[in-house]
């Protein structure tokens, strides 16, 4: 790798695009540079630059990179008891698995896999399995796999049988009505700078109602929506949870939790993973857990947040830019009058050292303090300064329009019953009505 570490940042992205990288996930996506080393949420590039990460690492890091409980953790599983067995039970499972289900007012059970994709896959196959039922209603992004797609547009996915509602209670009520008897569950990744938790409180009773499961993709918020998510700390009834991002710091790990007659779908489902089974991610997760555990982390980084939060905000006020800034204080959103002038600006800060996300969701781990926050304040109120040096820029507002545009193209929000919104439920109704109506197919038994 020293021939890499010779490079510098664009030499280096030339040679990724050539051998690698995606144009537009890898590259165009980024901002343009390549990590050698993280500590902490200070990252360094292969030009030996000092970059501040504000987004943990798509909120897979919780403590922050080589944090030494997690790499003793690690370390000890790795040179002590080794990577993975034939067997799919260790005691680390099984001590993460009893730890989850005191955690989690959800959990009477917990299976794992090892990202958020195949975790929300999982709870889908599980949700069938256990009912046998074949639609699936849902709001908000669950991965990449193919049966969530279309999460971006409200309707009916006759391929993969799952319906997207968009967040729009009318729509839910109107669905469970319908169809409640065919639903096999409901399943909502919250976002928790748009819906607080009552919201998803009504959802949640909505189906219970109708005697439908409620899911709950809390792989980014169940330990960031405070320190047990919306299910724990919000006090959310759910009858499946998936959690991922923080658990294993880092580590590639997830986990499915719910109710012990769900979970017990397992076998009939067909789930099965040879990684699954992976030692050292659960050593990660157990440490992470132990960490935690008497509430200091969270308080001491919620109380960091709240003030990266609000000092951002003062900036854009003060500098005459108005800015939707909301959302818990471990992952909140900045949301301006245009995607454009937020970029432009997140990218200005860039090259003062600190690394945002420019969709707007900012994240930080427990190894930020009063340090990191004046660094990314600093180089955000210098961006600021930059970009309007350089435009015409001329204050509007951040309206009620430009919120639903944001929600409507980020996770596919249908935030008003309107009169297009009222044909679009129509005829997704019609549609479900229509498909043709085979039992669910009982999977193969499965292996590995």
């Amino acid at each position: 790798m020293t021939d890499i570490l010779a490079l510098g940042n664009l030499e280096t992205l030339e040679r990724a695009r050539r051998v690698t990288a995606a144009e537009q996930y890898d590259i165009g996506s980024r901002f343009p540079v390549v990590i050698e080393a993280a500590e902490g949420s200070w990252m360094r590039d292969v030009e030996g630059n000092r970059i501040l990460d504000v987004t943990a690492a798509s909120g897979a890091l919780l403590l922050g990179n080589q944090h030494p409980a997690v790499v003793e953790a690690v370390v000890d599983a790795v040179r002590n008891h080794g990577a993975v067995f034939a067997t799919t039970l260790s005691p680390q499972r099984v001590e993460l698995a009893d730890r989850l289900t005191q955690r989690y007012p959800a959990a009477e059970k917990a299976v794992f896999c090892k990202t958020g994709s195949e975790s929300t896959t999982t709870a889908i196959r599980l949700a069938r399995a256990a009912t046998d039922r074949d639609l699936v209603l849902t709001s908000g992004y669950h991965g990449w796999h193919d049966w969530q797609l279309s999460y971006l547009k409200m309707g009916f996915e006759s391929r993969t049988r799952v319906v997207n509602f968009g967040y729009n209670e009318t729509a839910l009520r109107r669905l469970l009505e319908e169809f409640a008897d065919e639903i096999a569950c409901v399943f909502v990744t919250p976002e928790p700078a748009w819906f607080d938790v009552d919201y998803y409180r009504r959802l949640s009773d909505l189906c219970r109602a109708h005697g439908v499961l409620f899911a709950l993709d809390e792989v980014i918020t169940g330990l960031r929506w405070g320190a047990r998510g919306l299910n724990g700390t919000g006090g959310v009834p759910a009858d499946i949870v998936t959690i991922s991002k923080g658990l294993g710091n880092g580590h590639s790990i997830a986990s499915v939790l719910g109710r012990a007659d769900v979970i017990n779908a397992y076998d009939k489902a067909g789930i099965c993973g040879t990684y699954t089974r992976e030692v050292p991610p659960m050593a990660a997760a157990l440490a992470v857990l132990d960490v935690v555990a008497d509430g200091s982390v969270h308080a001491r980084t919620e109380e960091v947040g709240a003030a990266l939060r609000s000092r951002m905000h003062g900036v854009l006020t003060d500098a005459g830019i108005p800015a939707h800034v909301a959302g818990p204080p471990m992952m909140f959103d900045v949301i301006l009058e245009s995607d454009d002038l937020a970029r432009d600006i997140f990218r200005a800060a860039f090259d003062h050292g600190v690394y945002f996300e420019d969709s707007g969701t900012q994240m930080i781990t427990a190894a930020w303090g009063d340090a990191e926050v004046d660094h990314a304040v600093g180089a955000f109120e210098k961006a600021v300064r930059e970009v309007l040096s350089r435009t015409d820029y001329r204050p509007g507002a951040v309206t009620n329009e430009r919120k639903i545009e944001f929600a409507t193209e980020a996770f596919g929000g249908e935030l008003v019953d309107d009169a297009a919104l009222l044909a679009k439920i129509d005829e997704t109704v019609a549609a479900i009505a229509a498909r043709e109506r085979d039992s669910v197919v009982e999977p193969p038994t499965a292996c590995g």
